[in-house]
């Protein structure tokens, strides 16, 4: 009886103990995207903008990155503007309209990548302009929610670059939890940023503080 006791205490212990792991992954990937949520919605770009090497946008879903970008440009923020992920279809001209800069400008101080289609693509055209150039300091022009697993990208394709972020979000952005889209966007691209992880991209890579923004950066939404 005893030897038959053993056993079933053994199973106990160990459902114990998986229920117990379960229950802390489960709160750590809560807490997780509760830190991410709460960063996204609070980081705003810097209200001293420090001088560049390069300002770099990266093209997506939401308006504004490039005419900021342009704008970083004009106010001779960094030497040159890379903008990362560009669709086929469309032209410098038009790319440089968008950005609102002058033909000579753009002339002198634009580039175009075609090439990268998704983020890991953006951070390896980036880390290869920025090495082409030897730059060390970038802006980084990109949706706040996306900063985040930019920069672990960025870190992971060329290490050595220092990156000030210059988040862009609409003007008519709402906070995750008053807006269920944005929420589940906010999921996503969270587990698109522990997915950079774990594949190995972002090893031995510190993660990006997702606390509280910068201490220059402004609280508003």
């Amino acid at each position: 009886m005893g030897n038959h006791t053993q056993p079933q205490s053994k199973r106990r212990g160990w459902a114990r103990f998986l229920t117990f792991l379960c229950v802390g992954t489960l709160a750590l990937l809560v807490g997780g995207f509760l830190a991410f949520a709460q960063y996204v919605d609070r980081i705003q770009p810097p209200k001293n903008l420090p001088l560049a090497d390069g300002i770099v946008v990266w093209t997506g879903k939401g308006g504004g990155r490039l005419e900021a970008g342009g704008a970083l440009l004009q106010a001779k923020k960094g030497e040159r503007l890379l903008i990362s992920g560009v669709h086929k279809d469309n032209t410098s001209e038009q790319i440089a309209e968008i950005a609102q800069l002058s033909s000579p400008l753009a002339d002198c101080c634009l580039d175009i990548d075609y090439a990268a289609i998704d983020t890991v693509g953006n951070a390896r055209e980036t880390a290869s302009w920025a090495l082409a150039l030897n730059y060390d300091h970038i802006i980084l022009v990109t949706s706040a929610y996306h900063m985040p697993r930019a920069e672990v990208e960025i870190a992971s394709a060329a290490g050595r670059i220092r990156i000030t972020p210059y988040p862009v979000e609409r003007a008519d952005a709402r906070k995750w939890y008053k807006s269920a889209d944005r929420a589940k966007r906010l999921l996503q691209e969270y587990s698109k940023l522990l997915l950079s992880y774990t594949r190995g991209r972002a090893r031995d890579i510190q993660p990006p503080e997702l606390g509280d923004p910068p201490a220059n950066s402004n609280s508003k939404d």
